[in-house]
């Protein structure tokens, strides 16, 4: 994460980047429970109350259930369990991603037969 906002647990980073769908594809393999936790870490100066965010950057779908920084660890677990993605969400998903990642089009496919 480039930061977090400690309010929501929510971790900012790029748009376009890859959490979200690698948190999803392995939740959609069965890898991940809903209990696992996310663990990120940032600067603790990237550690903010009430963030405010520009067009280049977004809040994850996935919150940190615990945040580290050079100088502390915090645990919100309690909070953020119920806010954590269920899988890939396919109608979000762009043809472009699908496209360009393998696993992607064969747990689409798989997901399809079942």
């Amino acid at each position: 994460s480039m930061a977090v906002d400690s309010r929501s647990n929510c971790r900012i980073g790029p748009k376009g980047s890859f959490e979200e769908l690698e948190y999803g594809m392995l939740r959609e393999m069965g890898a991940l429970a809903k209990k696992t936790p996310v663990v990120t870490i940032v600067e603790s100066f990237a550690l903010e109350q009430g963030m405010a965010l520009d067009e280049g950057l977004l809040c994850s779908q996935v919150p940190a259930d615990i945040i580290c920084t050079n100088k502390s660890a915090r645990s919100w677990c309690a909070q953020a369990q119920g806010q954590k993605l269920k899988g890939i969400d396919w109608e979000k998903l762009g043809r472009r991603r699908l496209g360009a990642l393998r696993l992607l089009r064969r747990l689409k496919a798989m997901k399809q037969l079942a």
